[in-house]
């Protein structure tokens, strides 16, 4: 139960700041997998992000209206919309990552000692080598 209520806290506080910031966390998760790539498909979005495509199609609308991503159709198949950040992209997940980076050093880095931070990675690495490993979910 610690764990449960701890992720939350945490989750519940990097909320906090984003919106205080007019920031969002899906925004975040979208414009760091965006910027893996020099173009990925909403598809690839979508599962980087772990979140169906229908809204990763909707969010990838918005932030492409607001002027952080670029949306092309592919040369290969003209039928798939391929996204890239744009230069207020970049500095948007400039933004994004400065806030998030801020909450996890105070509440995290700060708080265990460095062994328990090194733990922690480890069993983070292991939740998602297991969740990646598990069957994919259902999606759109």
């Amino acid at each position: 139960m610690n764990l449960v209520d701890g992720g939350w806290a945490l989750f519940a506080r990097v909320n906090d700041e984003f919106a205080r910031r007019g920031l969002s966390v899906s925004d975040l998760r979208i414009l760091e997998a965006v910027s893996t790539s020099r173009q990925l498909g909403v598809s690839e979005v979508a599962d980087a992000v772990h979140m169906r495509v229908s809204t990763v199609s909707r969010m990838i609308a918005r932030l492409s209206d607001d002027g952080n991503i670029h949306r092309f159709e592919s040369k290969a198949d003209g039928r798939h919309r391929l996204v890239r950040l744009t230069d207020q992209g970049r500095r948007t997940l400039a933004d994004h990552v400065s806030v998030r980076d801020q909450v996890i050093r105070r509440f995290v880095v700060d708080a265990l000692t460095p062994e328990e931070f090194t733990a922690l990675g480890v069993a983070f690495r292991k939740i998602g080598e297991a969740v990646d490993a598990a069957e994919p979910a259902a999606s759109d």
